[in-house]
Formats: C-alpha cells, sequence, structure tokens
C-alpha cells in the first residue's frame, strides 16, 4: 500500500474510523496486507465505506476539504482490488 497515493489512503482513514473498523485502520497504519484474512477485511471494508460514500455525497458531505462523490469511491475499489490482485488475492474480488 505504500505506493498507493495518499489521498485514497487519507479518504479510507477518514471511513474506517468513521466505521470504527480496527482491522482496516490497523492495516493502513502499517500499509500492507499480509494474509488472506487482511484481504478479505479490506474488501469488506470496502463495501461498507462504498454505502457511507454514497450516503454522503447525496448529503454533501465534506470529507478532507472537498465534498466527497460516489466516483471517489469507484476510484478507491478499483485501486485497492488492483492492489489486491497484485498481492495474489484475486480469487477473492467479486
Amino acid at each position: 500500500m505504500i505506493n498507493i497515493h495518499r489521498p485514497i489512503k487519507d479518504i479510507m482513514l477518514h471511513y474506517a474510523a468513521e466505521l470504527k473498523n480496527e482491522s482496516v485502520l490497523s492495516i493502513l497504519k502499517k500499509e500492507s496486507v499480509d494474509n488472506e484474512t487482511e484481504a478479505r477485511d479490506v474488501l469488506t471494508f470496502l463495501d461498507s465505506m462504498c454505502a457511507k460514500i454514497a450516503t454522503d455525497a447525496k448529503e454533501n458531505v465534506i470529507v478532507l476539504h472537498q465534498p466527497i462523490h460516489t466516483t471517489d469511491a469507484e476510484k478507491i475499489c478499483d485501486v485497492i482490488e488492483d492492489y489486491l490482485e497484485e498481492l495474489g488475492y484475486e480469487d477473492l474480488i467479486e
């Protein structure tokens, strides 16, 4: 995750904290997914994050000094899913 752009990680950190997802907060802090359980945790989190972003976008919520949009969620999912595929977890991605 070290090579993932900072804004993507910052948005993920924001929503992991808001959704109180300690597993993803830990993964983001160490900047790596080290096993299948962590990969599953990240993928489950992405679903929750996307749902929350969809709600926040409708309500014009500001995240990190900018309005959040569903396209932000789509980009994050694409980047993180690509990252997980590179690690060999493509079979977990639906």
